[in-house]
């Protein structure tokens, strides 16, 4: 006797049926359940069979549930533990199905994940960058603390430092917040292990600073208050934990270790806690040191930060009072600027001091780009996952059809559409927690691609990306609501079958529905729209990215090196370091290949600006309306050596030194600006933290100083030989590929003083690549996502297209019996398909174009409406769309008609 039929046996056993009735129920159930066992084999049909509804199916159960002496539950009753028994079935029944599948699983799962691993990936930097950067105590609690300009706004980009006396008089007064500490910017210092001299970052804070932060060492101490109040008494430094493992091995008997920082010992006393970088978003230091070793950090030129309330150093950090609200404290801090500006008017002339809150401090003028950036990469990933979700969506509507068979079965057997959806929806569920697994692993992998594209010259002081339990929640919350999503649309179609009809079908002939090729389609048409506009995007700010490169600078980077250099870290005084200078140009000249060589204080793109210049002749400024430039200290022949064209006046020569007039060169800029219609040449100005007036001698042309593409800015060159610094960056012009003298010019160095520093080397053409870093990453996402989704996309299209050939067999063999030849079969197919991806092209261009009017404000010398970049994404996803529908199309036209007919 064939199993179902003991099945059916065992539930009508007792009921004392008639012979003649019992047989009848059971040849009415024993085809139906045939089928179960064949196509899902006994556990599968054992299924099918508990959820049968038997009191509604056979009428005789009914009267049986109604007798209490029969011990059956009432009906509507829910018996203890039926919910979990059925969601144990739910669970059991859904890996039979996916295991049964496994080519289905297989692309279903490896779809979903690249979906989900790219929205993991993103979401790590988005959550490492921007939701959580810093690894602080309550940051909602802190605020940094700045100065500002009166008459500007607060916005980050006018946020200056503060000097260590202003700081120390803030902290005595204020009552906002519970503890004030500083820090300054990380500043490059030479550290010497093992007579290895390295270059590294640190950064110089007060005692308390990490109790603000409310962090704790990973091993040793924090600075004791006693090391921060007498000057060069406690050379102790806290090491970064990074640094820790990079540069010593993560060694255990690091403390107490003994390191040179510019020629200073200084003994380390910790090692901060991991994923600790400092309370800069992006960039952190390497090491920390206290407030009292300043001056042994510094560069000359700001060596009494200590004792100067005019050299700004720090950027405050206070954690408020309980109870005490932003805006308190910044009230509380205009009237301490204002108390500060009356008492010390000539060091705080025209500021005030400004609150914000650290979260939005830790980036700095950069937060806005960075948020919206962040913004856009998650919403392109989303629409990636949606196309994921799209395709396997189509997958089940296309299975649906072979489980039409088995549905009716359920239904026919009594269950109830409530409990085929939750069937069903386990499936997807249990599906989409699988991608996940494989999805979080594929984040991974991307995060540590995108850690390994970092400048290797600042890849350990950059953020890292934390793969924390947040990210792991986001990871299983989007698994779950994937399943949901490609899943609740097939569940309630399949749900809603006709059971007469699929009864009546043969199990091999079981046809087209037009509601679900319909429904596959328009999701088809959403796929090819979404991968459009995403490949749009990625198109129009490559061309900006390219546009950009394209910025003339102002000057030449092609065979362009520097060498930054810092003597004063290795102890040179005033006079050593002048002859290092003349010594380092004379040797670097003679080797073979360099054409020009000069010192200048600024690297490219990185000029620092100074505010409160004076002009003779000119009434006095205020100091919130004072005069700023950037400030360039540069050596005989470095026009020359970068190509910056001399409009008026003379070059620096050597007769320019400290017994000579005080002389300048300006730019055009600032010429035009603040002598307009007149000669600059012969004008003096004084710099902020100058005593003598510098004569103008020539007038350059303007350049960009701090960002590629800026608008034009007043800037001021000052010599060398008359303005004394002990850091600078020696550049040198090749004859040819600059890389044929990069290993030469250090060799030459070292020859003169093996113990400097000689490790940040960079050609001229690199320098361009770091100021487009941001935005060349940026585009690379934005391009791996474009074409991860054309290729989900162009998947979709091709299984779609072959499942409705194969659908279409019997079709086809009918119209090649009656004469259509493969050519006329091929269009056919091809027709249907691309008739989808115009439809979804047409769609995705007007997407385009709106979003495009959006993204404008973003991109450089390209239009939103840029036509190269809508019609290559259109060209490239029709070409690709084309390959998808032919390679169908070219199956279904090898369709033997004779085969066709008689599998039909």
């Amino acid at each position: 006797m064939p199993e179902w039929e003991l099945e059916i046996r065992k539930h009508l056993a007792g009921l004392n049926l008639r012979p003649e009735r019992e047989a009848e129920i059971i040849e009415e159930l024993s085809d139906h359940l045939q089928q179960s066992y064949e196509d899902l084999g006994a556990e599968g049909a054992g299924q099918v069979l508990a959820e049968i509804d038997w009191r509604n199916l056979v009428p005789e159960l009914q009267a049986s549930a109604r007798t209490p002496e029969r011990g059956l539950v009432a009906e509507g009753a829910t018996p203890s533990g039926h919910l979990f028994s059925d969601f144990a079935k739910d669970l059991h029944f859904a890996l039979r199905m996916l295991r049964k599948s496994p080519g289905f699983t297989a692309v279903a799962m490896l779809t979903l994940a690249l979906g989900i691993g790219a929205n993991t990936a993103v979401f790590t930097v988005v959550d490492s960058l921007i939701l959580n950067p810093l690894p602080v105590e309550k940051i909602s609690g802190l605020a940094a603390v700045n100065t500002t300009q009166l008459k500007k706004t607060s916005q980050s980009g006018d946020l200056q430092a503060i000097s260590y006396l202003n700081l120390k008089d803030i902290r005595e007064q204020t009552r906002a917040f519970r503890t004030l500490a500083g820090h300054s910017y990380p500043m490059a210092v030479t550290m010497t292990d093992k007579d290895e001299p390295h270059r590294i970052f640190a950064e110089i804070v007060t005692a308390n600073y990490f109790d603000t932060l409310g962090i704790h060492p990973f091993l040793g101490r924090f600075f004791l208050p006693g090391e921060d109040r007498t000057p060069g008494a406690a050379p102790v430094a806290v090491l970064g934990y990074t640094a820790w493992q990079s540069r010593f091995g993560g060694v255990s008997d690091i403390l107490g270790k003994t390191i040179k920082l510019n020629e200073t010992p200084f003994t380390i006393i910790g090692v901060g806690p991991k994923g600790f970088k400092g309370v800069y978003a992006v960039f952190g230091p390497d090491l920390w040191i206290p407030s009292m070793m300043a001056a042994q950090a510094l560069p000359a030129e700001k060596r009494n930060a200590l004792t100067d309330r005019g050299t700004p150093l720090f950027t405050g950090i206070g954690r408020l009072q309980p109870g005490i609200a932003l805006a308190q404290a910044q009230a509380e801090m205009k009237i301490s600027g204002a108390a500060l500006e009356k008492e010390y008017p000539g060091a705080n002339e025209g500021k005030s001091l400004t609150v914000t809150p650290l979260l939005e401090a830790a980036y700095g003028p950069e937060r806005q780009p960075v948020v919206l950036g962040g913004i856009l990469l998650m919403a392109i990933v989303s629409f990636v996952l949606l196309i994921a979700c799209s395709n396997v969506a189509n997958l089940l509507l296309a299975r649906s059809s072979v489980r039409r068979q088995e549905i009716a079965v359920r239904i026919s057997l009594g269950a109830g559409r409530v409990r085929l959806i939750r069937q069903l929806l386990t499936e997807s569920v249990l599906l989409g927690l699988f991608s996940g697994i494989l999805g979080f692993l594929f984040g991974y992998g991307g995060c540590w691609i995108l850690e390994s594209l970092r400048p290797a010259e600042y890849a350990e002081n950059l953020a890292d990306l934390r793969l924390n339990a947040s990210v792991f929640v986001f990871a299983f919350a989007v698994a779950i609501l994937t399943g949901l999503i490609f899943g609740i649309v097939p569940a309630m179609r399949i749900s809603r079958v006709s059971v007469s009809e699929v009864l009546k079908e043969e199990t091999r002939s079981r046809g087209r529905s037009r509601g679900r090729v319909a429904l596959a389609n328009m999701l088809l048409a959403g796929q090819v729209a979404v991968s459009l506009v995403l490949l749009v995007v990625a198109g129009l700010f490559l061309r900006s990215v390219e546009r950009e490169y394209a910025i003339d600078p102002g000057f030449q980077t092609d065979h362009l090196a520097l060498f930054m250099l810092y003597p004063g870290q290795a102890g040179y005084d005033r006079v050593r370091t002048e002859q290092f200078y003349k010594q380092v140009l004379d040797r670097a000249a003679r080797i073979p290949g360099i054409s020009s060589v000069s010192w200048a204080s600024n690297l490219p793109l990185w000029g620092g600006k100074e505010t409160g210049i004076a002009i003779e002749g000119q009434e006095a400024r205020k100091r919130s309306e004072a005069i700023s430039a950037v400030i360039d200290t540069v050596d005989l022949n470095y026009f020359s050596t970068m190509g910056i064209p001399l409009l008026e006046g003379r070059d620096f020569t050597q007769n320019d030194r400290d017994v000579s007039t005080p002389v300048a060169i300006i730019n055009e800029t600032m010429a035009a600006k603040y002598w307009p219609n007149q000669d600059a040449l012969g004008k003096r100005f004084q710099l902020p933290q100058g005593t003598e007036f510098l004569e103008i001698v020539g007038v350059v042309k303007t350049t960009n100083y701090q960002t590629l593409g800026e608008p034009p800015q007043a800037c001021a060159y000052i010599p060398l030989r008359q303005h004394y610094t002990d850091s600078m960056i020696l550049y040198a012009r090749s004859e040819r590929d600059p890389s044929t003298v990069l290993a030469s010019v250090p060799t030459e160095i070292h020859s003169l003083d093996p113990g400097l520093a000689v490790e940040d080397i960079r050609a001229g053409t690199k320098v361009i690549d770091q100021a487009l870093w941001w935005s060349k990453m940026g585009v690379g996402l934005l391009g791996a996502f474009g074409l991860l989704a054309l290729g989900l996309a162009s998947v979709g299209l091709y299984g779609i297209m072959a499942y409705s050939v194969s659908q279409r067999r019997r079709e086809i063999g009918v119209r090649m019996a009656l004469g259509a030849g493969p050519g006329s079969v091929s269009f056919l197919v091809l027709r249907q398909g691309m008739t989808v991806v115009a439809s979804g092209v047409a769609v995705g261009m007007a997407l385009s174009l709106l979003l495009g009017r959006v993204l404008s404000r973003f991109l450089y010398g390209v239009s939103g409406s840029d036509p190269i970049g809508l019609g290559g994404a259109s060209f490239a996803l029709l070409a690709v769309a084309f390959v998808a529908c032919y390679l169908p199309a070219r199956s279904a036209s090898r369709v033997d008609p004779l085969v066709a007919l008689r599998e039909a």
